[in-house]
């Protein structure tokens, strides 16, 4: 899913790869480094979060507050065109997801 990330002025896109209820992966091509506050928004999400850990063209963040990662895909599904992967959310207990 598409999104912007933004931190200190600076604003890059980026890709949702994976969302929880805390968490996010994405992927860009430049990213900020592990520690600095960031902005994550796309269609129907804005939230805040910190940079946990950051490879070579991927971060983790941890979200600053929950959020339901359902309601999140099925507006992502929602706008694209056509989808060529299929996600499946499985609750395995209350927030947490595989």
């Amino acid at each position: 899913m598409p999104a912007t990330l933004n931190w200190e002025g600076t604003s890059q896109p980026v890709r949702i790869c994976n969302i929880s209820i805390y968490g996010a992966l994405v992927s860009g091509a430049w990213l900020p480094v592990v520690g600095e506050r960031v902005t994550l928004i796309a269609d129907h999400l804005e939230v805040c979060g910190t940079v946990i850990w950051n490879g070579p063209d991927r971060c983790g963040l941890l979200l600053s507050h929950a959020i339901d990662p359902r309601a999140i895909i099925s507006q992502a599904d929602n706008h694209a065109p056509e989808a060529s992967t299929v996600l499946t959310l499985q609750e395995v207990r209350p927030g947490h997801y595989i």
